[in-house]
């Protein structure tokens, strides 16, 4: 039990604990090993766009009425999603070799949990013995271990 990791992850944060089954008690204890938010994760989407809807003529041939264009989507949020997986499993990735573990619970929310399954590295995994398909980033430590 001693090498077991617990990972906790939403869209903008993630939490590791480590399973200490050592002390004394009868129940495992979690050690909070890493903690991290993704920053872009809770940037706003004006921040990120520099022209505002409506400010472009919506040109129909040489008369234009006075309209203006809608602006275009041009899937941002699919993008900053993927983009935001991404960077989690990168992360996730960089503490499977920082801190070494024989098993790894993961739990992520529904959304993006087939995502960041596809996008971590094979050896980590093959170390990962149960998926949790829920948003428990803000379940007390206490409570945790009862999901797995």
């Amino acid at each position: 039990m001693k090498n077991t990791l617990v990972v906790v992850a939403d869209l903008g944060c993630y939490k590791a604990y480590r399973i200490d089954g050592n002390h004394l008690g009868p129940t495992p204890r979690l050690e909070l090993v890493e903690e991290g938010q993704l920053t872009e994760a809770h940037s706003r989407l004006v921040d990120k766009v520099t022209d505002l809807s409506g400010r472009f003529p919506r040109g129909t041939g040489t008369r234009t009425n006075g309209t203006m264009s809608d602006g275009e989507r041009h899937n941002i949020e699919l993008e900053t999603r993927k983009r935001l997986v991404r960077q989690l499993a990168q992360r996730l990735n960089a503490l499977a070799r920082t801190q070494p573990a024989e098993r790894w619970f993961l739990a992520a929310s529904r959304e993006i949990n087939h995502q960041l399954l596809e996008e971590l590295d094979p050896q980590l995994r093959a170390k990962i013995q149960k998926v949790v398909p829920a948003d428990l980033t803000k379940v007390e430590r206490a409570v945790l271990l009862q999901h797995f």
